[in-house]
């Protein structure tokens, strides 16, 4: 079990100390939960740090969850599946898009069209969560959630019209988003988020398919001069998850309390989170001087159609790898 254990010494010597202070919890059990956002990050201070109250709350302080923010426990977000796999931390803060190969199914969610309209993407994917199991084995899943449907946020170059993104490299946070920019006659160019600021700065990338939350969280407000919404854009998905031999160290009363105060409810409340933060992101941003391009009902229509095939085309191809993405797709639906 990969768990900071208290030796018999010390525990005894908390449970002294609690005593003469009049405190009855005693944290034998310190789960740690690595995320590689700062500690302002939304999600930091809406979702971890309140998960790691409620489990504290749940277990009598038998059981804590410590939050390692800023990549303290390994730079960067593309290896944070791999640290939770590999038990450098017990629980992990993730994108499903930047290790694309392990959830191929779940990631057709990123596609226009698989969820239709409006409806709330997160409840659907977790009223259908059996369909994944397979994807999610190596791991314990403890939170799955979307963001907004992306928005285009460019450096220097406005977008009113599919033409007007021709041949512009677009940063994309997944192979599947990268079908949709280039489906829209972009370059897409694949990077996580923490390098995007630079390559808009610099010119790597001329901007970027997102949502507007990280105007904020990753301060690209000050490197977007246009943000153009109006087409159907793809979805990015944000999971939590466990590392097995953690969650199977734990007591089963204790299991049963962290599936209470995890799962849907809290995936849903991380979709509310994001999107308050992306609404308060676009009001700063637009209020600094920034320009919302809102796209006409015929250009929309244009970048609508040029990806409408791109779901039934990735649903052919995973049929064909073996991976059962229709029954996905209709259960969506």
């Amino acid at each position: 079990m990969k768990l900071k254990k208290i030796t018999s010494l010390k525990l005894l010597s908390a449970i002294a100390l609690s005593a003469l202070l009049g405190v009855t919890a005693v944290s034998a059990d310190e789960l740690k939960l690595a995320h590689f956002s700062s500690t302002k990050y939304h999600l930091h201070n809406e979702m971890f740090l309140p998960l790691a109250e409620k489990i504290a709350e749940a277990t009598g302080g038998k059981t804590t969850i410590r939050v390692y923010p800023g990549g303290e426990l390994g730079k960067g977000p593309v290896k944070q599946y791999d640290r939770a796999i590999d038990g450098v931390a017990d629980i992990v803060y993730a994108l499903p898009g930047y290790t694309a190969s392990q959830f191929k199914k779940t990631l057709l969610v990123e596609l226009p069209g698989i969820i239709p309209g409006d409806a709330d993407i997160t409840a659907k994917m977790w009223d259908n969560i059996d369909h994944l199991d397979k994807e999610f084995r190596r791991t314990k899943l403890l939170g799955l959630w979307s963001s907004r449907p992306g928005s285009l946020l460019m450096a220097n170059k406005k977008i009113e019209s599919m033409a007007d993104l021709k041949g512009l490299k677009i940063r994309v946070p997944s192979k599947n988003t990268g079908r949709v920019a280039e489906a829209w006659g972009a370059t897409a160019v694949s990077m996580p988020i923490t390098q995007v600021y630079q390559s808009m700065e610099t010119g790597v990338v001329d901007g970027a398919l997102v949502d507007t939350s990280v105007l904020g969280s990753f301060k690209l407000g000050e490197v977007t001069k246009y943000v153009t919404q109006g087409m159907i854009g793809s979805n990015s998905l944000f999971m939590l998850i466990m590392n097995r031999d953690s969650w199977d160290g734990l007591d089963a009363d204790t299991q049963s309390k962290l599936e209470s105060i995890t799962g849907k409810e809290m995936s849903l409340g991380g979709n509310v989170t994001m999107t308050n933060a992306a609404i308060k992101a676009e009001k700063a941003w637009v209020e600094g001087g920034g320009e919302i391009i809102s796209l006409s009902a015929e250009a929309a229509a244009q970048f609508d159609a040029a990806s409408a095939a791109l779901a039934d085309q990735l649903i052919t191809e995973l049929e064909g790898e073996g991976i059962k993405a229709a029954d996905w797709a209709a259960a969506l639906k």
